[in-house]
C-alpha cells in the first residue's frame, strides 16, 4: 500500500494516502478568470511520480527529468512485503534508489553507495517490487520473453495518455508477445505458452528475414525449387566428372611451347605456298588464254582489200608489205616463245611447290600428333583452376539444397509445433478454468454494476497465441470505452488480491472518466470502494472538482472522505509541486 508522497523542496503538497479510495482534487476557485486551467496543477504529476519511484524508465528530458526539476528527489513511503519502507529517487541521478526501512527479509538487500546512502540500483529494486508485488524472480524462458515486474505495475498505474485507449496495452507501440504475456500472467493464465508462441513466431520470422535477403541479394543464393537445383547440381557434377577425366589424362610435355610455334610456324609458311599457288595458277591460265586466242594475219589479206576497193598496188609498195609480213612474223614468233618460257617457269614453280606443300603438311601433321593428349604446364594448371572453380560451384549449390531442405524442414516443423502448442495451450486453458473464470466473473459483475446489462471478458485461443476481449453493451462512445478499461483494471487488482499477490494498489488518472456520464461515475467510485473494502486495496484517483459527481453518489456515500489531497488553481503554489513549468 502506498502511504504518502513527499519531495525534499518547500512548497510540495506531500500526500497521503489509506486503504480503500483516495481521491486527489484539482479545484476550481471561484476567482479564477476563463484562461485558469485545472490540467496543470499537477493532478498527473503525482502519478508520475509514484511511477518514478517504483522504477520507470525515467527518459533524459521526459517526465521529471527536465530542467525545471534539476535537484528535486521524491520519496515514496509504501508496504513491502508487510513491512513499511521510504524510497527515494533523485531526477538527477535516478539510476540510484535510496532506501530507509526494514528490509532484512528481501532477497536482494541494499547496499550503501559513494555518499552512503543504503540502496538498489534500478534493476534490483524492480527485482524486489517482482518479488513482493508479483511472486516473480528471475522466471524462465529461453528467449527472455517473461513478465517484467514495471510492465505488470504498469496495468495498474497508467500513466500516459496512451494508457487509457484499450485494457489490455499500456502503450501504443506495445509489442503482441509482450500484451499476451503479461496480460496471462494476469488472469492466471499460462504466460510461458505465450513466451513459446512468440520464439515459434521468431524462427518464422527468421526464415522469411533469410529468403528475403537471399532474393535482395544480400546473401548469396538462389530462390529457385529445390528440384531446379538438384538439376543444376547434376549437370555441374557431370561437368566436374569430364574436367577430373581430362585431368588424369593430361600430360605435360616441356617442349610443348616449341613444338606449338614449329607447327604454327609450318602452318604459316603452308598458307602462304598455297596462296602463291593461286596467283601462279591464275597467271597461267591468262598465258594459255593468250596463245590460244593470238593467230597471225594472213599473207594476201592486205592485197584482197586493196582489191576490193579497185586498187592496184604498186610494185615498190608489194615489196614492202613483203618486207613488214616477215618483220611481224617475227615479232610473233618471239611473243610465243616468251609465253611458252613462261608458263614453262609457272607450271614448275607451282609443281616444286606442291612437293614442299606435301613435305611441309606431313611435317605439321608431325608435330601436331606430338601435341595431341599433351599440353604445357600452364594449360594444365588453367584446367585445374577451372576443375576447382566448378567443384566449388557443386559444393555451393550443395550448400544451399542442403539449408533449402532445412528450411523446407523448419517451416513444417514451426507449423507442427504451432498447431501442438495450441492443442496444449487449449488444454492448459481448460485445466486452469477455475482460476481464469473468476477474472471473467468479476469482469462481469462489475461492468453490471455500471451498465443494466453485464459485460464479458474473453479469451480465445487461436494460431498465433491468446486473444483478449472486452465487450459492454451500448453505442461504441468514449465513455463506454473507459469503463472497459476501469473494470478490467478493478478485475486485476481484484483478482490479484484474491490470489495472494502482493501488489494491492490501483491508480487512475482523471482521464479514465473522460466521456464517461456522471452516473456511471458515481457508481465507478462507489464500486472501487466497495470492492477496496472487500478485497483489501487501495485506489488512487485524480479528478477535477467539476468531474465529481456529487449529486448521483448514493445517500451513504461519504465522498467528502474520501479526498486525500486538494490542489487549486488560485496561484502557482496552489499546484502539487508548488510551481508551475
Amino acid at each position: 500500500m502506498i502511504r504518502s508522497v513527499r519531495a525534499n523542496k518547500r512548497g510540495f503538497h506531500t500526500a497521503t494516502f489509506q486503504v480503500g479510495v483516495n481521491l486527489v482534487l484539482a479545484d476550481r476557485s471561484k476567482t479564477a478568470g476563463d484562461k485558469d486551467t485545472t490540467n496543470a496543477l499537477g493532478k498527473s504529476t503525482l502519478i508520475e511520480i509514484i511511477d518514478f519511484c517504483l522504477g520507470n524508465n525515467a527518459s533524459p528530458n521526459k517526465g521529471l527529468r527536465v530542467e525545471a526539476l534539476a535537484g528535486w528527489a521524491f520519496t515514496l513511503e509504501l508496504t513491502i512485503a508487510t513491512k513499511v519502507v521510504a524510497v527515494t529517487r533523485e531526477t538527477d541521478s535516478p539510476g540510484f534508489i535510496a532506501i530507509e526501512g526494514q528490509t532484512d527479509h528481501w532477497p536482494i538487500k541494499p547496499t550503501l553507495n559513494k555518499e552512503g546512502l543504503s540502496g538498489l540500483d534500478t534493476k534490483k529494486w524492480r527485482t524486489i517490487l517482482g518479488w513482493a508485488m508479483f511472486g516473480i524472480g528471475e522466471l524462465a524462458s529461453d528467449a527472455g520473453y517473461k513478465p517484467s515486474a514495471r510492465s505488470l505495475l504498469s496495468y495498474f498505474v497508467r500513466n500516459q495518455a496512451a494508457a487509457y485507449n484499450t485494457p489490455f496495452k499500456y502503450f501504443d507501440n506495445q509489442k503482441t508477445w509482450d500484451i499476451q504475456v503479461h496480460n496471462a500472467f494476469l488472469l492466471g493464465l499460462n504466460w510461458e505458452k505465450a513466451a513459446i508462441w512468440q520464439q515459434l513466431k521468431d524462427q518464422k520470422n527468421a526464415l522469411e528475414a533469410l529468403k528475403q535477403a537471399i532474393k535482395t541479394g544480400a546473401v548469396d543464393g538462389e530462390l529457385a525449387s529445390l528440384g531446379e537445383l538438384e538439376a543444376e547440381r547434376l549437370r555441374l557434377s557431370n561437368q566436374l566428372e569430364r574436367e577430373r577425366e581430362a585431368l588424369s589424362n593430361f600430360r605435360v610435355l616441356p617442349q610443348y611451347r616449341e613444338i606449338e610455334a614449329q607447327a604454327n610456324g609450318l602452318t604459316v609458311e603452308i598458307h602462304e605456298m598455297v596462296n602463291a599457288n593461286i596467283i601462279d595458277k591464275r597467271r597461267l591460265d591468262r598465258y594459255r588464254d593468250s596463245l590460244r586466242g593470238e593467230d597471225p594475219p594472213t599473207d594476201t589479206r592486205l592485197e584482197a582489200l586493196y582489191a576490193e576497193a579497185g586498187v592496184a598496188l604498186p610494185g615498190a609498195v608489194v615489196k614492202t608489205l613483203t618486207d613488214a609480213r616477215s618483220f611481224n612474223a617475227k615479232i610473233v614468233s618471239n611473243r610465243r616463245d616468251f609465253i611458252a618460257s613462261e608458263v614453262f617457269a609457272l607450271e614448275s614453280a607451282i609443281a616444286e611447290r606442291q612437293i614442299q606443300l606435301a613435305t611441309l603438311t606431313n611435317r605439321r601433321a608431325e608435330y601436331l600428333n606430338t601435341l595431341a593428349g599433351q599440353g604445357a604446364l600452364e594449360e594444365l594448371t588453367q584446367l585445374q583452376d577451372l576443375h576447382a572453380a566448378t567443384r566449388l560451384r557443386v559444393d555451393a549449390l550443395t550448400t544451399r539444397i542442403t539449408q533449402l531442405q532445412q528450411m523446407t524442414t523448419k517451416a513444417d516443423t514451426i507449423k507442427v509445433e504451432t498447431v501442438a502448442l495450441k492443442r496444449s495451450a487449449t488444454l492448459d486453458y481448460e485445466e486452469r478454468r477455475e482460476v481464469w473464470s473468476k477474472a471473467l466473473s468479476l469482469f462481469s459483475e462489475f461492468s453490471e454494476n455500471l451498465y443494466k446489462s453485464p459485460g464479458r471478458l474473453v479469451i480465445d485461443i487461436g494460431d498465433t497465441g491468446y486473444k483478449f476481449d472486452v465487450e459492454i453493451a451500448g453505442s461504441p462512445s468514449e465513455g463506454i470505452s473507459k469503463m472497459k478499461i476501469f473494470c478490467y483494471d478493478l478485475m486485476l487488482i481484484s483478482f490479484a488480491r484474491e490470489r495472494g499477490l502482493g501488489i494491492d494498489f490501483l491508480i487512475h488518472d482523471s482521464t479514465i472518466f473522460d466521456g464517461v456520464d456522471p452516473r456511471q461515475r458515481a457508481h465507478a467510485l462507489e464500486l472501487a470502494a466497495a470492492m477496496a473494502t472487500k478485497y483489501g486495496f487501495q485506489y488512487i484517483c485524480t479528478l477535477n472538482t467539476d468531474m465529481v459527481p456529487a449529486k448521483d453518489f448514493s445517500g451513504n456515500f461519504d465522498f467528502e472522505a474520501l479526498v486525500r489531497l486538494r490542489l487549486t488553481d488560485t496561484d502557482p503554489s496552489g499546484s502539487l509541486l508548488g510551481f508551475r513549468y
